[in-house]
């Protein structure tokens, strides 16, 4: 085993060390499980020896009444092996089922943590799938790898005792084999593992897939594109289905080798007792307890290309679960950031510069000062940078350099979550939960109260239509709010801002896809929303943003203009031209019509 394995081993056999008195009882269970059948061999030894071929010389009597003992310790040696099943299995669940849970905590508490850039140059399907299946996966490390590895070793151990106590001329033969069956595990081994990381590899790739087309089954079924997806999916089912095959392929080469070798020793152990029979050194009775004492010994062998194949599944999701966690969040807070939050709403850009990666810069620069109450447009064209801009206020994202504060502290210096519940965004593509409309709107403050819900809806201009449902704020939304019209969702969206009472507003084109009475209507609530709040408003539609305090006019990355609707026209700059571009269009056909007249 490598470094890194052993490493990553190691880092997960930590969550079950946390129900290491548990797993002392699985093992005691599990071994009490393979040592009981002990028992038999040798009371069917005694049966033949003794009360068969009557070697003691005992009475009828006599050997009648060993008989029946011998089969009352049969019947308890049952009952013991069967309480031995049960207790090795309820625990063997308790300990795998608890590791499941304590590390998908810690994975989900982890994707919380990471910044948005990660989320964003990730599948969800992907993640999901690691989430999900990969820790499920993960189980059979504990409930069949670790824990059978160590009860086979201290059954095969109590058995190879007593194979020796029989004979150890016998026992040699029975070990012969086992060099051999290493070097077929050795050669089959590191293919098997292969095989297995494929195999995971390929489920996550159609586990993405198959989520991101689910979601998006409306451009599907749109574009009449069912065919071609039936089409995708069955081939990315059929690079599975080859991956599965091919393990399996191997996983029964070794099982069948593995077979083979130990049939070829139990072969030679009858010839070898034939040869020590004729010299009169072994009893029939012993040669049967020392064949069914053997059983119990390779028992371990015959289960070690599953236990393999466990491992080498398990080992492929740990990888990749572990592989999440060590990801580094770009953005973190500092070790002792002292507990405080924006208490006023004054937003300064200080020669902030923010590119992707290593990328080219997408804001170059930037200097400006909003002050609290005031509302402030960002405008220009399509890749300007006007939503990353936005991103870097809540830390969704680090300035590359330079520095952004909030009331004269660099944004660094709050703790997170105080920060982020300052700040209120209401995006274009409105994200709601599955569950009621109250436990959506609660989403921006958990313990809201009823009345405080309700205010915010009027203020929102949600409240008449969240009354027309048939179970009001009890109506269950769908998947993603999908069950309500765009500007509904917009409107449930921007109360559940208003329950958060953030210092400072976001509104990233929030009113650009909808219809003019939603737009009516999202307007005039975001009117009474923003008064006496910082608020800073993208859009791409200028005539959104002619009430503004000021605008600040980007262009490739550069704030080029700052000031008001009629200024900025008056000066002949880039956002005249932009606003030309706009309304150009219109005032020609208007001047067409005019002429048509």
């Amino acid at each position: 085993m490598s470094d890194s394995k052993r490493g990553l081993l190691v880092r997960y056999l930590r969550y079950a060390w946390s129900y290491r008195w548990l797993l002392c009882l699985v093992v005691l269970a599990g071994v009490a499980k393979f040592t009981v059948p002990l028992a038999p061999p040798y009371i069917t030894r005694l049966i033949i020896d003794r009360v068969a071929l009557n070697e003691g010389d005992l009475t009828d009597e006599a050997r009648l009444r060993l008989l029946w003992q011998l089969a009352a310790v049969l019947a308890g040696v049952g009952v013991l092996e069967a309480l031995a099943i049960f207790f090795r299995g309820y625990f063997t669940v308790r300990v795998s089922s608890g590791v499941a849970f304590d590390l998908r905590q810690d994975l989900w508490r982890h994707l919380q943590r990471l910044s948005l850039g990660f989320h964003q140059s990730r599948p969800t399907g992907s993640i999901l799938s690691r989430l999900m299946s990969d820790i499920a996966q993960s189980q059979m490390m504990v409930n069949q790898g670790v824990v059978n590895i160590v009860i086979d070793l201290a059954s095969g151990g109590l058995a190879l005792v007593v194979l020796l106590s029989i004979s150890w001329q016998l026992t040699l033969v029975v070990v012969s084999v086992l060099p051999l069956y290493g070097l077929l595990f050795r050669k089959v081994n590191p293919r098997l593992r292969q095989a297995s990381r494929d195999v995971q590899e390929q489920t996550s790739v159609m586990s993405g897939q198959a989520v991101e087309r689910l979601a998006g089954i409306a451009v599907v079924q749109s574009f009449a594109q069912e065919p071609a997806e039936q089409k995708s999916f069955a081939a990315q089912a059929g690079e599975l289905r080859g991956r599965f095959v091919r393990r399996g392929k191997l996983s029964q080469a070794l099982n069948a080798g593995g077979n083979f070798l130990i049939s070829l020793a139990s072969y030679m152990v009858w010839v070898v007792w034939a040869f020590l029979a004729i010299r009169g050194n072994l009893t029939v009775g012993e040669v049967i307890q020392f064949t069914g004492t053997a059983a119990l010994l390779y028992m371990p062998v015959r289960r070690m290309s599953q236990i393999n194949i466990t491992y080498q599944t398990s080992m492929a999701a740990i990888e990749r679960v572990f592989a999440i966690f060590d990801e580094v969040p770009k953005v973190q807070e500092k070790p002792q950031v002292q507990n405080r939050a924006p208490k006023q709403g004054r937003v300064a850009f200080k020669d902030v510069t923010f590119r992707y990666g290593g990328g080219e810069n997408v804001l170059d620069c930037l200097s400006f000062q909003i002050e609290p109450g005031e509302k402030v447009a960002i405008v220009g064209e399509s890749g300007a940078g006007k939503s990353t801009l936005v991103t870097l206020i809540p830390r969704l994202y680090d300035v590359t350099s330079g520095a952004i504060e909030i009331d004269g502290i660099d944004v660094r210096d709050y703790p997170l979550r105080r920060l982020r519940r300052s700040i209120g965004i209401v995006l274009q593509d409105t994200m709601l939960f599955s569950g009621t409309v109250r436990e959506n709107l609660r989403y921006g403050k958990k313990g809201a109260s009823q009345e405080e819900i309700i205010e915010a809806a009027r203020l929102a201009n949600a409240h008449e239509f969240i009354m027309s449902f048939p179970h009001a704020y009890d109506e269950i939304l769908g998947e993603r709010g999908l069950n309500v019209s765009g500007g509904q969702r917009q409107r449930l969206s921007l109360a559940r801002t208003i329950l958060q009472d953030p210092k400072i507003l976001i509104l990233d084109e929030a009113t650009s896809s909808l219809d003019s009475e939603s737009e009516n209507l999202i307007t005039e609530a975001l009117r009474r929303v923003m008064v006496g709040r910082t608020s800073l408003i993208i859009a791409h539609r200028l005539s959104t943003v002619t009430n503004a305090d000021r605008i600040l006019v980007l262009k490739e990355g550069k704030l080029v203009e700052t000031g008001r609707h009629e200024e900025l026209l008056r000066t002949d700059g880039h956002y005249s031209y932009l606003f030309d571009q706009q309304f150009r269009p219109l005032q020609d056909i208007v001047s067409q019509a005019n002429q048509t007249e």
